[in-house]
């Protein structure tokens, strides 16, 4: 069993935001001892690293906790959906490197293709692509269009709050479809 103070320092996560996950209801402790200290055990700290996991793509709190919740939540598949979308970010970043790297190297020509699609466009569409029909189709119905799903929250014209609030309406739209999914 470990301690807050203890996740604290293996994961960089502050002891304020640990207790604030507990609050919410996302991170709770396995048990508190006599002093009432918040303790964790490894099926614990499995759910914060999937909670880490999604944080990465800026997934809010409250749709991690949905489909960490939802019943048909399936851990090995949850973790393939996520390696294919950290895979695409990171194909990604090596192209802006790539980029980086020719201009260091005095090359003459400019090479606007490596900003022409944004890595949270990317993701969704790698999710689009291993989803069945029927949900696709659920998706596509809520955005009007694949391209709509895959690449309204990727655009960057948005005001931060409109852009915010697509990421919400993105992530709901597929933790409330990918779950079913995810028990095939």
């Amino acid at each position: 069993m470990m301690t807050v103070k203890e996740i604290s320092r293996l994961t960089g996560i502050s002891v304020r935001t640990l207790h604030y996950y507990d609050e919410i209801g996302l991170f709770s402790p396995t048990e508190k001892n006599e002093a009432g200290y918040r303790l964790y055990d490894d099926k614990a700290l499995e759910r914060l690293q999937q909670i880490l996991f999604f944080r990465e793509f800026d997934i809010p709190l409250k749709e991690i906790r949905s489909i960490l919740e939802n019943p048909a939540f399936d851990k090995d598949q949850i973790l393939q959906m996520q390696r294919k979308m950290l895979t695409a970010k990171k194909e990604r970043v090596e192209r802006l490197i790539a980029g980086i790297d020719d201009i260091l190297k005095g090359a003459g020509t400019m090479d606007f293709a490596i900003f022409n699609k944004n890595e949270v466009e990317e993701m969704f569409q790698a999710m689009f692509e291993h989803m069945p029909e029927h949900i696709r189709k659920i998706a596509v119905d809520e955005f009007g269009s694949e391209k709509e799903w895959s690449g309204t929250v990727g655009k960057t014209r948005f005001s931060p709050r409109r852009k915010n609030r697509l990421v919400r309406r993105s992530w709901r739209v597929t933790a409330n479809v990918l779950m079913p999914f995810c028990r095939n």
